[in-house]
């Protein structure tokens, strides 16, 4: 098993008490977020050995995220401390609406650590040593998208990996993230992917379709397509033609937010373990479900080695019937 590697900001989550309006909160509580982060700590809490390369400000909640990366087991080793820019924040509001609850995401990111991620970030050690020896390193279009010197690095990812590593991009399109601005970087990382994530509905809207074969016409390093169909199933397409096709567990779900890195998270674990695709979406699925059934940004709780293979081999049937719920996790109890 190869270390996994990756690229992006993590920031200090707020959250009203009592999920309160914002207008109306007195009291916060707080956690830790960020796509590239969740992902990280969900394959590190897995026993996939797992650095991350960012920046943090010199503050406390720079201190907050790192203990939380340490707990977790995450290599830390490629991490900036920046003196003259904060870490980044954003607060979560639940919402309500004509179907049902719902949650908003306010970020205060300009200026940060993290924006400050360039070219020189990935070149120098042991950033460096660690992109040439890495697996797999994983990046997404958020951190495409937090600044033009974020963009510079992800777009040139290619020159800083060794020839064996794979490049894994999710997509994560967020048009307030590049109004204004030229998406020629994100289209470059993609370009260097050799596994790519993305949603149906993200797909059409981005590249106009989403077809997986148009996708390896355009892209030629490009080697696996998963395309996830919101709350139906996920499907994993390879270059020379076969394809896998999972439903998603049945889940009665919390809140969404961080449900796509946490199945990121699952896939490439099993990927890195030599799992078949099948075994690879299961992964993918029930970390995002553990993600689902509570109000953080990262699975409540992650399946040790025992649990991958009961979730990889279990039959067909028996993947079928589970549901999961707070508090129930089915193939715990069958384990």
């Amino acid at each position: 098993m190869g270390r996994l590697v990756t690229i992006g900001e993590a920031m200090v989550v707020l959250y009203p008490d009592a999920h309160r309006p914002l207008a109306e909160a007195e009291t916060f509580g707080s956690d830790v977020g960020g796509a590239e982060f969740n992902v990280a700590t969900s394959l590190a809490r897995m026993g996939i050995p797992t650095a991350w390369i960012s920046r943090l400000g010199d503050d406390g909640f720079g201190e907050r995220i790192r203990a939380t990366a340490t707990d977790a087991g995450l290599d830390l080793s490629a991490v900036e401390t920046d003196d003259s820019r904060p870490t980044g924040i954003y607060v979560k509001e639940t919402t309500s609406g004509p179907h049902g609850a719902g949650t908003r995401m306010h970020y205060y990111r300009s200026g940060s650590a993290a924006s400050a991620i360039g070219p020189g970030t990935l070149a120098a050690d042991p950033a460096a040593s660690i992109l040439r020896d890495a697996a797999i390193v994983h990046a997404s279009g958020i951190t495409a998208a937090i600044s033009d010197s974020a963009a510079q690095a992800v777009a040139a990812l290619r020159e800083t990996t060794g020839p064996a590593t794979t490049i894994s991009v999710d997509l994560n399109h967020r048009p307030r993230l590049w109004q204004g601005r030229d998406t020629a970087p994100l289209d470059a990382l993609v370009g260097q992917a050799g596994t790519l994530f993305v949603g149906a509905d993200e797909a059409e809207a981005y590249f106009g379709h989403s077809d997986p074969q148009r996708l390896f016409d355009a892209h030629p390093l490009l080697e696996r397509v998963v395309l996830k169909d919101d709350s139906r199933r996920a499907s994993s397409y390879l270059r020379e033609g076969e394809e896998t096709h999972v439903a998603c567990l049945t889940v009665e779900v919390v809140e969404p937010v961080g449900a796509g890195d946490a199945f990121a998270a699952g896939y490439l674990a099993g990927l890195s373990e030599g799992r078949s695709a099948a075994a690879c979406l299961r992964l993918g699925h029930a970390l995002a479900a553990l993600t689902l059934i509570g109000h953080g940004d990262r699975p409540l709780t992650v399946p040790d080695a025992r649990e991958r293979d009961l979730l990889a081999d279990a039959p067909d049937a028996t993947w079928s019937a589970w549901h999961v719920h707070p508090g129930d996790i089915p193939w715990r109890t069958a384990s």
